[in-house]
């Protein structure tokens, strides 16, 4: 067999040293993105996806391991453009105060470490980190490291008992790879540590064998897909951790075009050190005096006065970022910033235990906001992302917004600014190409088929330019087909679906699919009695987008030519 992997797939990589005499081989594991069919079913054993780990084995002093981790750093994370330095020294000499806690010390709680000792090191001794790349935060637990650099995230992993194996693994996850983050507070006064939370672009998660027949199965494990850092919280500034990891994840000036050929905001250049002013010491008091501002009852916040409270003393927005949408709802906020989604989630009963989450929107794939109906008081905000774990298998955050306390038409249209608002928006149809009206006895039986019948996209379009506003002026309505209540429209940048729910049917969800997330599609044609075209679009970060067509009154080759125009490489 002859596997080929092309290096954009190819998402962080680890090297494993080899270790004593039991233990003589060396390994490269490689993380990827290949498609692979999920697998639903717990308690198998294995991986959720086959191939997002692949491992090589070398044997001990038959392969240099440290210039194969070498030649895959230049590969991911881009060549490394500075020659060795002759001034670069060893660690010994320094020292390390230690965690000076056991319950922290058997926790493995990190606290900050020299991140400049840690760069001098790991650039000789051994040779991991490139030279034009520093080391800019660093953190140490009982034995292991994270080091977080200009170009990617390294963890160390010393093997083997009271660490005195030789074995070691260095892990290496680019920010590229990094699709949102966040870091959460420690509670009570029995809660010692805070945490900081990463969530990564692959899927590899873990579902570990069932002990016996009647036994439940064991819970998923994320691996790699969801990362959370222990920290001791009297040794960490997590604020400033919180800032940094701002720098480094969220989007800069310009754009570049993706491994799939898609426009891409950049992240900060390697090159572009972090200011020391953002991992300076955050001012005592400075959080608490932000949550007290944000109070406990249910309201839509003033974007002005966020901005001065996020821009103050806890500076957890970027400086050349503003918030534009805040709503608050209950102990919760959500932010909507011209960078990224902002959660400030509230939990436990003191409510000392708060997580601040954020999402860049160039994480976002799909989202949907709905309205509140008749009996429930809240609307909710759907946001599916390109991570593969959330409190669980899955890639969605649903948020509840208190009724008449948010405009989700106007989330809705930041949304699509954000996320499709840069994408082509000419139409991909000749002008005045519709399918067809359909009869009485055809729309009968479209309705108790559930199948779609197809409407007329310029009514479509004006009543979604005017009420509710759900369209950008841009915009075209392609192909729009009503099923039972609900409605499938097709627009020259995204499939918008319409879903009504409940006895009275106000509670209605608007979702919106971003085309340039379609990365695939087909169709099926009609055949004899009662069966109807279908159409199936498979969507990268989000659930697939399934439609039944009607064939009385479908051109179900004009939704075809739509597809391929907009989702084919040309």
């Amino acid at each position: 067999e002859y596997f080929t992997i092309l290096w954009p797939t190819v998402k962080a990589f680890s090297i494993e040293s080899a270790g004593n005499v039991l233990d003589r081989d060396a390994e490269l594991r490689i993380f990827t993105n290949l498609p692979d069919t999920p697998r639903d079913s717990p308690g198998a054993g294995a991986p959720r996806r086959a191939r997002t780990r692949i491992n090589i084995d070398f044997r001990k002093g038959r392969a240099d391991i440290y210039a194969i981790q070498r030649f895959f750093a230049d590969k991911v994370l881009g060549t490394d453009t500075v020659d060795p330095s002759a001034s670069a020294v060893s660690m010994a000499g320094q020292v390390d105060s230690g965690s000076g806690n056991p319950f922290s010390w058997m926790g493995d709680d990190s606290r900050m470490v020299d991140a400049e000792a840690m760069d001098r090191q790991y650039k000789v001794n051994p040779p991991i980190l490139q030279h034009c790349e520093k080391v800019e935060m660093a953190f140490k637990g009982r034995r292991d490291l994270v080091l977080m650099t200009s170009k990617r995230l390294l963890f160390v992993d010393i093997k083997g008992a009271f660490g005195l194996g030789k074995k070691v693994e260095f892990t290496s996850l680019p920010w590229t790879t990094v699709t949102a983050f966040g870091v959460k507070s420690a509670g009570s006064f029995m809660d010692k540590d805070s945490e900081c939370l990463i969530w990564t672009d692959f899927d590899d998660i873990w579902y570990p064998p069932t002990e016996g027949e009647d036994s439940p199965p064991p819970p998923p494990i994320p691996r790699r897909s969801f990362i959370e850092l222990d920290f001791q919280k009297d040794k960490v500034d997590l604020m400033a951790v919180h800032r940094y990891l701002s720098e480094r994840c969220l989007r800069v000036e310009g754009g570049h075009k993706d491994a799939d050929g898609y426009y891409t905001p950049n992240l900060r250049p390697y090159d572009m050190p972090v200011s020391p002013d953002i991992m300076a010491p955050t001012k005592p008091g400075a959080l608490d005096a932000v949550l007290g501002w944000l109070g406990n009852d249910a309201h839509a916040l003033n974007p002005a006065e966020l901005n001065a409270q996020l821009h103050g003393d806890t500076k957890m927005l970027q400086d050349d970022e503003r918030a534009v949408l805040a709503y608050k709802a209950g102990r919760d906020t959500l932010v909507f910033t011209n960078k990224r989604i902002f959660i400030i989630d509230v939990q436990g009963m003191s409510g000392k235990r708060i997580a601040y989450k954020s999402v860049p929107y160039s994480s976002v794939r799909s989202f949907a906001v709905e309205s509140s109906g008749s009996w429930d008081t809240d609307s909710e905000v759907k946001i599916w992302g390109k991570f593969h774990w959330m409190d669980g298998p899955g890639n969605k955050i649903k948020q509840d917004l208190r009724k008449g306390k948010a405009d989700i038409i106007a989330i809705q249209a930041y949304l699509a600014e954000q996320t499709i608002g840069s994408q082509d928006g000419k139409a991909a149809l000749p002008a005045g190409a519709t399918a067809a009206e359909a009869g009485k006895v055809s729309n009968l039986l479209s309705f108790l088929g559930d199948n779609a019948v197809s409407t007329n996209p310029s009514e479509i379009e004006k009543q979604f330019k005017t009420s509710p506003r759900i369209l950008q002026s841009d915009e075209k309505v392609e192909q729009a087909y009503k099923c039972g209540r609900d409605l499938c429209v097709f627009t020259s940048k995204r499939i918008v679906l319409v879903d009504r729910q409940g006895m009275s049917g106000k509670r209605i969800e608007y979702r919106t699919v971003p085309l340039r997330y379609c990365h695939a599609f087909k169709f099926n044609t009609a055949g004899s009695l009662m069966s109807e075209p279908k159409c199936k679009i498979y969507v990268s970060g989000a659930a697939d987008v399934q439609q039944d067509l009607s064939k009385s009154s479908s051109d179900v080759w004009s939704v075809q030519k739509i597809l391929a125009e907009k989702i084919l490489k040309k």
